[in-house]
């Protein structure tokens, strides 16, 4: 079951109905029983790991603030290491082997991987990540450990987050699950607001914008430099519509039932430099690696060199936790090397005093997408061989004529969706623009008039049921964020 299928539609309805009208005391247990029938719904047999991975946790977290402990570094450490080996074993395991066999093969060394077929659980990077940061917070002292199993189960498998984030800390989550709130009419309808928002980015902009990308990528070498660098722009947009579509949509479905979880997108592509970009994107993510990577390896306190290194292999986990290949850790070295790059001229930047001005901002804006939209090749080709071989062809081979020959409308799009496509990503852009500037669109939407209202959300509901990608060929599965 995923948000864009129909099962869903049924599915979020049915638990809202009961949630509200059930004792307080019940509710978290319907919630649970509800979350669970949701992630078994994709394979049934992740519920399973997701349940040793909640007992596991509970535990340890038990042990973390017993007096009886001797060693609570050392429980944290067991704990966290088997949590990992988890995620490692489900997902890395044969990563791993194929790379021994490939440096062994140029040792002269022949190696064959045992053939071997391990699911990979959906959302186990998310829901292992939320763990350990739970136990490290355990560990700190900055947070009490759940007493309550059926509380601390639904922080784990809370069905709205437990797929694709975002990833909860302990103390937002655990405190709104103790003491659910009432139904509150503005509050559910402004949730209702958030998804719709979400479908429509999900449904009209990136899997739209995702059939022209994957025609292009998926037969490069006969494309040009023109075709290839609007599919690298389109997959930029795709990637955003997409993961920010998803998130949009968890959030209202957990608005509805009355909690608030993190943000994760706050306007990524107006941010001026790669560091603001990672401020500003997978915020949940960003944070996590900060706390719980970065700042333990000693983050920018003890030099230059050690800073960058710490930035280095933090953005390295951060690029192998999103898949279990290479290309996955050149983006996040990527990253990297942006920000080292950036600090290193810091100060030569600041001599040349390009100023705050509209264009110098927007200059800086657009600087700042054309190295994360480099990045995204290497996120998106199946190999970094792939991802070069890519890019060069944009400098190699660009005929501007293509845009004015109909060869766009052999990209998997006609003339009317192209134009559905732009318009969608104008108002993308537009509304990005307009909450960077501090309008809260749906709050000034709920001070107007009720016909108001209703014209606009059933205009908002008509785009998504007639521009929306539906019909023969159509994954409801594709959230691109779900294979992490």
């Amino acid at each position: 079951m995923t948000f864009t299928s129909l099962g869903f539609l049924l599915f979020f309805p049915a638990v809202c109905l009961v949630w509200f009208c059930l004792p307080a005391r019940v509710k978290p247990a319907w919630l649970l029983a509800a979350s669970y029938w949701f992630y078994a719904c994709a394979d049934w047999r992740g519920p399973f790991l997701l349940a040793f991975t909640t007992v596991w946790s509970y535990a340890a977290a038990r042990a973390l603030a017993s007096p009886k402990t001797r060693s609570r570094r050392a429980v944290l450490a067991a704990a966290a290491a088997v949590l990992a080996g988890l995620l490692a074993l489900f997902k890395y395991l044969g990563f791993a082997l194929q790379s021994a066999a490939a440096l062994l093969g140029l040792a002269g060394v022949a190696f064959t991987p045992p053939a071997f077929s391990l699911i990979l659980p959906l959302g186990i990077s998310f829901y292992t990540f939320q763990t350990i940061g739970y136990l490290a917070d355990v560990y700190r002292g900055t947070l009490a450990p759940e007493k309550n199993f059926v509380r601390y189960a639904l922080f784990v498998s809370f069905f709205p987050q437990v797929v694709s984030g975002p990833i909860a800390r302990g103390g937002d989550l655990l405190p709104q699950l103790a003491q659910p709130a009432p139904f509150a009419p503005d509050r559910v309808r402004d949730g209702l607001c958030l998804m719709l928002w979400g479908y429509f980015q999900k449904l009209v902009i990136a899997d739209q914008a995702a059939l022209a990308v994957n025609t292009v990528f998926g037969d490069y070498a006969v494309y040009g430099g023109v075709e290839r660098l609007l599919a690298a722009v389109l997959y930029a947009l795709q990637i955003y519509a997409d993961f920010a579509g998803y998130t949009a949509i968890a959030r209202g479905a957990a608005q509805v039932l009355g909690f608030r979880l993190a943000e994760n997108f706050r306007q990524p592509y107006l941010a001026q430099s790669v560091r603001e970009f990672w401020g500003r994107w997978h915020i949940t993510l960003s944070h996590w690696l900060r706390d719980y990577i970065y700042i333990p390896l000693g983050g920018s306190r003890r030099g230059a060199l050690r800073r960058y290194l710490n930035l280095f292999a933090t953005f390295l986990l951060s690029g192998l936790w999103h898949g279990a290949a290479w290309h996955y850790v050149a983006w996040g070295a990527l990253h990297a090397v942006y920000q080292i790059a950036g600090d290193a001229t810091a100060g030569l930047r600041r001599r040349c005093n390009l100023g705050q001005g509209f264009l110098a901002r927007w200059a800086r804006r657009g600087f700042t997408f054309a190295l994360v939209t480099v990045a995204w090749v290497f996120f998106r080709a199946g190999s970094v061989r792939q991802a070069v071989s890519f890019l060069g062809g944009i400098v190699g081979w660009f005929d501007p004529w293509v845009l004015t020959d109909g060869t766009l409308l052999t990209l998997g799009l006609d003339g009317w969706a192209w134009f559905v496509l732009f318009c969608a990503a104008a108002l993308l852009l537009a509304v990005d623009c307009l909450h960077a500037r501090g309008v809260r669109l749906r709050a000034a939407l709920a001070r107007q008039p009720l016909v108001y209202r209703w014209l606009v959300y059933y205009a908002a509901l008509a785009a998504v049921l007639v521009f929306g990608v539906w019909g023969p060929g159509y994954d409801a599965a594709s959230f691109v964020y779900f294979q992490f």
